[in-house]
């Protein structure tokens, strides 16, 4: 049974792709692993395939109304689906054909559901929560999100349950929050500790015991760079709490 799991944040530079990138590189070493870029951004494209040249993206999909042929092979057990910069114009295309906003939703989950069952894992890199309908497609398709948080507003979380919520009710009953990974935080700085105890006391049955390293060694990420025994060793725990916060919360263990 195929697993997917997003990873989203509510503001930039909270390493959520790189968080995604890790998952994926990892979990592949294992199991049959699809990477799927909504991000307009592209940068999980771009650390996936490096300098090689993307010539079936997401868009391409959309257009063919055929997913699974545009899956571009990175290892025997890491697939990628790319993104590039006119994702986001994929939902106005719709908009302009007459499809409302939730059409729109339904159409997008049910073309990348199709690429989902030869896999067992996969990993979401998911778009701004200011892209709207590609934010909730990114959630309708997955099982569980994961919010990756670093210092900033508290209230930004609840928007985040907020969107999971709505996305339960309306497209993807069978979603469940995955639990909020703390990243770049700083132990040094009383601004980063207040955030730390407050997210923390806030939401309890979310947060995850493991912080995403606040390292250099995450500065530049790369396939080579994964192979790093520091790098790996750095990432273990978190990786480790993410496969049990999954066994959990799949088995029914929990509040999740």
């Amino acid at each position: 049974m195929t697993i997917a799991i997003s990873i989203s944040s509510t503001i930039g530079g909270s390493g959520k792709t790189t968080v995604a990138y890790m998952f994926a590189q990892l979990l592949s070493t294992n199991y049959k692993v699809l990477a799927l870029d909504l991000c307009g951004q592209c940068n999980f494209t771009e650390v996936l395939l490096h300098d090689n040249i993307v010539n079936e993206t997401f868009c391409d999909a959309f257009e063919t109304g055929d997913v699974i042929s545009h899956i571009t092979p990175i290892t025997k057990n890491l697939h990628v689906l790319p993104g590039n910069t006119w994702v986001n114009g994929i939902p106005t295309n719709l908009y302009i054909q007459g499809f409302k906003t939730t059409q729109i939703v339904v159409v997008l989950r049910d073309l990348l559901n199709r690429a989902k069952n030869d896999y067992d894992f996969v990993v979401v890199d998911c778009p701004s929560i200011c892209a709207d309908e590609l934010f909730n497609v990114s959630l309708s398709i997955s099982d569980f999100a994961i919010m990756t948080y670093s210092p900033n507003k508290l209230q930004l979380i609840k928007s985040w349950l907020n969107k999971i919520k709505y996305i339960q009710d309306e497209f993807n009953p069978e979603l469940r929050v995955g639990g909020i990974l703390r990243t770049r935080f700083n132990k040094n700085e009383d601004s980063h500790k207040y955030y730390n105890q407050e997210v923390c006391q806030l939401y309890p049955d979310y947060c995850w015991n493991s912080v995403f390293p606040n390292s250099p060694l995450f500065a530049n990420i790369d396939s080579h760079f994964t192979q790093k025994s520091q790098v790996v060793t750095a990432f273990k725990p978190v990786l480790d709490e993410m496969i049990l916060q999954l066994l959990k919360t799949r088995n029914g263990i929990g509040s999740w």
